[in-house]
């Protein structure tokens, strides 16, 4: 049986990988700021899960394409602009609420790594615990360097239905 409850060996991803990559950030950065996009944002009940996963079901690397987001990150800002244009509360994603991550996988590993995704939550409801991933959406259209599984866990709220499943 698999472990879905107890720390895995190790952390498998980087604090480059989890951080947020807008330009912002990375001027902060660079300038020893400390950045509104660190990757301490990253929930850890989030993080653990995602280690649990990598480990003990799918296996395999799981390369973190995009992680956390602050408000400011270019596609966290068309969502506000475009909810605000068409006279809706913008409602927080996934990203800059530090339970999403976007994983670079194509092909075979992208079909199982979803496998591995829905297992770990069909897990979690065979023991009668929350499901943690609430959004398990690919993206594996155009190019291969630039297909991607997103992985979120936000939880139900007005305007933002969970589970939900989407594709790009």
């Amino acid at each position: 049986m698999i472990d879905i409850t107890t720390p895995t060996s190790k952390n498998y991803f980087t604090v480059q990988e989890l951080q947020c990559r807008c330009a912002d950030c990375e001027r902060e950065r660079s300038n020893g700021e400390g950045a509104r996009g660190c990757a301490s944002n990253v929930k850890e009940w989030f993080l653990s899960h995602l280690n649990r996963v990598r480990e003990r079901v799918y296996c395999r690397p799981m390369p973190v394409t995009s992680g956390y987001r602050c408000t400011l990150h270019p596609i966290e800002a068309r969502k506000a602009k475009r909810a605000m244009q068409e006279g809706k509360p913008h409602i927080l994603g996934d990203h800059p609420c530090g339970v999403g991550v976007d994983v670079g996988v194509y092909g075979k590993d992208a079909h199982y790594l979803m496998q591995a995704l829905h297992v770990y939550n069909w897990l979690h409801a065979q023991n009668e615990l929350p499901q943690p991933f609430t959004a398990i959406s690919p993206n594996q259209r155009g190019p291969h360097h630039k297909r991607f599984i997103h992985i979120g866990g936000n939880t139900d709220a007005p305007g933002r239905k969970r589970p939900w499943d989407w594709t790009y």
